[in-house]
């Protein structure tokens, strides 16, 4: 077999050139790594200096290690063999690293044979250390935590098995570059910008704009052992920003300069100064000129729209506005979007509009979809309308659905659900439905379908409940004839002063915590039945909302107008067309039926 001594500085170059001398493949010869030695030289050293140990940091500090007047090169004496396969390990891995090879791991093979053998863990270093010397690495300094690492995954082997799928080993670790940090500007206000929005919507304290101060990074060391360089930072934004001190404050640190808002508001950059404002006056707001307006209602942004008369197109097509309030003197386009705080409407809404307002709504003319808490609108014209209450002094045709609604004058073919109560003034139209169905009204059917829903669970649970409880009774009462046999045992052998048997005593005591079980059991299914029917009477109560809601009329019904009460519990309609002087319409209970009652 052939074997070589050798000394070298280069193990990659030598391997090559004996391999190419024995006439084998490179990976079909190994060696074995009888000794090494690390040199050095700094810019005071004239010659190479040895180094005995593995951490540099002994003889210079990390500073001088970095620098690129630091020379570092290790020689090696191996002994050059063909590979002979180990007889009971087989460390199979492929070795990854960063780009400037200052970290290196080992991803193992799951198919290693790796049994907890003698010896295990100093074959895996001699292998791994191979392995670094084959790529050119250095062993020794750059080792790092490589033993406690081999003794980590040793360990979860021992605990879990051989390993069931790649497992990465920390191998070596030198001294990583720092990549310099250029300069930069964070518009941070922009992250969640919309396409096509004119607003930059923030709220006090919001940070708005970020300066990132340039950084120097540090030069680095890799596991080879040269020296990795890295550039100086670039400035590009250190005169970029400029801010209104009203709206905006500064705070720095090492890092970065960070600008906060002061006010709530859009940001704005008017000849290069950023500022907060929070009126903003537009003469018409369309897709094309100013995009979307959408800064969140959360934003004390007020918008007005139009400046001319109210008929003007104020708001175009396809507009999406999101402000706390808005003012539009002139008409809303199809396919608007709008949601606000507050709304005023001079001029009308397009059918295909969608406006949603937390607070008032108020609208000279309603063709479109409106969902508000409270809805004021002078003419409604096919128009939807959902809110708590709402006022028209105007309806033909259209929909509402509300919790109390006013009608000053009702023409013809309207639909009006409400849930408490539903006036008019005066009907001058017919084919008008005006509705009382408490499940229309969404906050009352989300809270009755939770309710009902919740009761199904508390009755099934009760019900189970019982069932298990009937089922332990059961069996304690087929337990009595054998547990007084037993307690039977336990007098007898106290009346003959010896012990009780273990197994008799046991028995008993198990017994004894059954029955009290049981009893503990049945406390909570009563509990649970007296909750059960508080939560029933609480449904009950919801399920009579239609007794306590009124239809309100000030003048003569002629017929053509068709009134109606659902019962929420059972969706049985009351449905009546009334002529004459009928005040109000109310449904009153009679036993167990439920019956229209009239005050004139």
């Amino acid at each position: 077999m052939h074997t070589t001594k050798i000394t070298t500085f280069t193990v990659p170059d030598e391997l090559k050139k004996i391999a190419q001398q024995w006439n084998l493949p490179i990976d079909a010869i190994d060696f074995d790594v009888l000794s090494y030695q690390t040199q050095y030289r700094g810019a005071i050293d004239e010659d190479w200096c040895t180094f005995d140990g593995d951490n540099l940091g002994d003889i210079t500090t990390e500073v001088e290690i970095r620098s690129p007047l630091l020379l570092i090169r290790q020689e090696y004496q191996l002994l050059v063999r063909p590979l002979v396969p180990h007889p009971y390990f087989d460390l199979r891995f492929t070795m990854a690293s960063d780009k400037y090879k200052s970290k290196l791991v080992a991803i193992i093979n799951p198919s290693s044979n790796l049994p907890l053998k003698k010896g295990l863990q100093e074959y895996i270093k001699e292998t791994i250390n191979r392995k670094k010397l084959r790529s050119g690495c250095m062993i020794g300094i750059t080792d790092g935590s490589l033993e406690k690492e081999i003794n980590a995954m040793l360990l979860k082997i021992q605990k879990e098995g051989p390993l069931n799928e790649p497992y990465r080993l920390p191998i070596a670790h030198f001294f990583p570059p720092t990549a310099p940090t250029n300069d930069n500007v964070i518009l941070h206000y922009k992250k969640i910008k919309r396409t096509n929005n004119l607003l930059d919507g923030v709220e006090v304290d919001d940070l708005i704009l970020e300066y990132i101060l340039p950084q120097n990074g540090l030069d680095g060391r890799s596991c080879t052992g040269k020296h990795i360089h890295v550039g100086n930072p670039l400035i590009r934004y250190a005169n970029a920003i400029n801010t209104d001190p009203q709206s905006i404050r500064a705070q720095e640190d090492h890092h970065s300069i960070r600008f906060y808002a002061t006010k709530s508001g859009f940001v704005e950059r008017k000849n290069g100064l950023f500022t907060i404002s929070q009126d903003l006056h537009l003469k018409s707001a369309s897709f094309k000129s100013t995009g979307s307006l959408e800064a969140g209602s959360e934003k004390e942004i007020n918008i007005k729209i139009g400046a001319g008369e109210e008929g003007d197109d104020a708001v175009g097509s396809g507009v999406n506005i999101d402000v706390q309030t808005l003012d539009v003197k002139g008409t809303v386009g199809s396919n608007t979007k709008i949601q606000a705080c507050e709304v005023t409407i001079g001029a009308q809404t397009h059918k295909k509009s969608f406006i949603e307002v937390e607070g008032n709504a108020t609208i000279h003319l309603h063709r479109g979809n409106l969902k508000a808490k409270n809805a004021s609108i002078d003419i409604l014209e096919a128009g939807t309308v959902e809110a708590q209450t709402v006022h028209v002094k105007s309806m033909s045709g259209g929909e509402i659905i509300a919790q109390r609604v006013i009608i000053d004058v009702l023409y013809s073919n309207a639909k009006i659900t409400a849930l408490e109560s539903i006036e008019i003034k005066s009907i001058v139209g017919d084919g008008n439905d005006l509705i009382i169905n408490p499940r229309a009204i969404p906050s009352y059917l989300e809270q009755i379908t939770v309710l009902e829903d919740e009761l199904i669970r508390k009755q099934l649970e009760l019900r189970e409940r019982g069932k298990k409880y009937l089922q332990k009774e059961l069996l304690l009462k087929e337990d009595r004839i054998r547990i007084q046999r037993t307690i039977d045992n336990i007098n007898t052998a106290t009346r003959q002063n010896r012990e009780p048997l273990k197994s008799d005593k046991e028995r008993l005591t198990h017994y004894k915590s059954a029955v009290e079980s049981l009893k503990n059991e049945a406390i909570m299914i009563k509990a649970q039945e007296d909750a059960l029917h508080a939560f029933e009477r609480k449904l009950d109560r919801l399920y009579e909302a239609d007794l306590e809601a009124v239809v309100t009329h000030n003048k003569t019904y002629d017929g053509n107008t068709r009134i109606q009460f659902i019962d929420p519990k059972t969706r049985k309609p009351y449905t009546l067309s009334p002529i004459g002087n009928i005040t109000h319409v109310r449904l009153h209970k009679e036993g167990d039926e439920k019956k229209f009652f009239f005050e004139s």
